[in-house]
């Protein structure tokens, strides 16, 4: 009896733990279902991704002063280069805004190498009675939502007379992130992920701990370090359903619609881009030599005879694969069809090869057909950048002539696409008619100035930071100009008289927010050695005009 009233008791005991449980939890679903009712607690779209390098912090531009005491606006996160603008807009101001991820910031080149630095070239002669300025708030890693909260920013505060947007290969980042994490989280952690998503967890946080006083990039290598996690880590087993890529697509199209209603509310003009990307781009390695021995056998048969075998073989692989394993089939057929000379064919394949990847790299065709839509109806200028460069690269195939890896420009990229923004904006009425200039003769002029380059040049405005061989424009690492500046300190070390050395490491720095000391120093180093060379100190000149070191 006495047991039998234990367990009883016992059993009470956990009847009442359980219900006041559930009593606990049903609290805790009504507060967090009105706070969402009345937006209490609701996510921050700047810093709402989980991602720390993808969260924005306002404001990037802060007021500021010229060493002559010129009051300026300039960028201050360290994930952006330095840039200013004069914190009065001048009445003959001629100011553009450029927006999007690490293809609008120029990532793997110096930031001469983007659009937004050709477009203000453009402008400047084509208008030279104006003061021409434009801001490039282009920063790795972003995605549209991001970008819709520095577009909105830079249309209240800045006086933009128009903006120009370049963003959509990064819509899936955080998706692979939080299914990676998910994929390698236990039980706690998991449940952790979902707290921290809530209302109540980040109403009650900004009550304990208040706003983050400074941008969570205030280390710059530490950005770098979390970016550069592998391909492989990243994507290992993750998989995303159609529905979720729909909703993606969905997603985005409703931000860059979001995007053109900011603009339009505060009459500030935007030209919408389509995001292109390498067509030939298979992944960091190229098919093997001996790929086709792989699809046919038998070397005596002709070459054409391969090569229609193969594509049979291709063709029969992908009706019955796997969705996860076609991409890499397609690409190959599309290098068949490029072989045989069925231009056409090879590029559909090609398209189709990235809009399969499972690895969801790039920004897909549905992404541009949305911004196309998004451009029609609300009727703002479009730039259909997939299509342009499409008709200016060799076969029709865009390739590693315009991207030196996925996504990201070469030199001859950006021209491309910044003499097709300027033709856009001119025939929009965004820019007026200009007196004398063609931006086709600036493509053409500055297409053969880069194509007669030896090495880099040591002037800090046309410096590109590919180093001392022209092979450094085709190499295919993202991080490749972090990693030509690393190198910079050993070569100076082991030979301080390298004038180009010494400028390349100067030009670096003069692009930092916080790097204008180690730039003079640069610099000063180089005029020691080569006291009368012009070049050097007018990029000394240049940079204690608007900076104090």
């Amino acid at each position: 009896m006495h047991s039998s009233q234990q367990k009883s008791s016992l059993f009470a005991n956990l009847m009442l733990i359980a219900g006041s449980l559930v009593v606990t939890v049903l609290m805790l679903v009504v507060l967090e279902a009105g706070l969402r009712l009345a937006g209490i607690g609701a996510a921050d779209e700047a810093v709402a991704s989980r991602l720390k390098y993808q969260q924005i912090y306002l404001p990037v531009i802060q007021p500021s002063q010229r060493p002559d005491g010129t009051d300026i606006l300039r960028t201050t996160d360290s994930r952006l280069p330095y840039q200013s603008i004069l914190a009065e807009k001048p009445a003959d101001g001629l100011r553009i805004f450029t927006f999007g991820g690490s293809a609008t910031a120029g990532l793997g080149f110096s930031p001469n190498v983007t659009f937004a630095r050709h477009l203000e070239r453009m402008l400047e002669t084509a208008y030279p009675e104006r003061t021409v300025e434009v801001v490039n708030l282009g920063i790795v890693a972003l995605a549209a939502r991001q970008v819709r909260v520095l577009v909105e920013d830079a249309c209240r505060n800045f006086e933009p007379d128009a903006v120009l947007v370049y963003s959509g290969n990064n819509e899936f980042l955080e998706m692979h992130a939080e299914k990676y994490a998910a994929a390698n989280a236990g039980m706690m952690a998991r449940l952790g992920n979902h707290l921290l998503k809530t209302n109540l967890y980040r109403l009650l946080d900004r009550i304990l701990r208040g706003p983050p006083d400074t941008p969570s990039l205030g280390n710059q290598n530490m950005s770098i370090a979390d970016l550069q996690m592998t391909e492989d880590e990243l994507i290992r087993d993750i998989e995303v359903t159609p529905e979720e890529i729909e909703a993606v697509n969905d997603r985005y199209e409703k931000t860059i619609d979001g995007m053109v209603s900011a603009c339009r509310e505060l009459q500030v003009p935007v030209v919408l881009m389509t995001v292109a990307s390498n067509w030939e781009w298979r992944g960091r390695e190229d098919l093997p030599a001996d790929w086709l021995d792989e699809i046919v056998a038998g070397r005596d048969i002709p070459d054409t005879g391969r090569l229609r075998r193969a594509r049979d073989v291709l063709s029969e692989q992908i009706e019955t694969s796997p969705a996860r394993e076609r991409y890499e089939l397609l690409f190959r057929r599309a290098m068949v069809s490029a072989e045989l000379g069925d231009i056409q064919s090879a590029r559909d394949d090609f398209r189709a090869s990235m809009n399969n990847d499972p690895h969801l790299r790039r920004a897909l065709d549905s992404f541009a057909d949305r911004v196309r839509k998004v451009a029609t109806q609300r009727d703002v200028t479009l730039v259909d950048v997939v299509e342009h460069l499409s008709s200016q690269a060799r076969h029709g195939i865009t390739g590693f002539d315009e991207f030196y890896d996925y996504v990201h420009f070469t030199p001859r990229g950006v021209v491309l696409v910044a003499a097709e923004v300027f033709r856009a904006m001119v025939d929009a009425g965004i820019l007026p008619e200009p007196d004398g200039f063609d931006p086709d003769d600036y493509q053409q002029a500055r297409l053969e100035w880069q194509a007669g380059l030896p090495r880099d040049p040591l002037d800090a405005g046309d410096w590109m930071g590919f180093g001392f061989e022209r092979s450094g424009i085709a190499e295919r690492d993202l991080w490749k100009y972090d990693k030509f500046i690393q190198s910079l300190d050993e070569r100076i070390d082991a030979s301080p008289d390298d004038i180009h050395a010494l400028v390349y490491r100067g030009n670096a720095h003069a692009f930092r927010v916080d790097g204008a000391a180690q730039a003079a120093r640069d610099y000063q180093a180089a005029l020691a050695i080569a006291a009368g060379d012009t070049v050097i100190r007018s990029n000394l000149e240049r940079l204690l005009f608007e900076r104090q070191p």
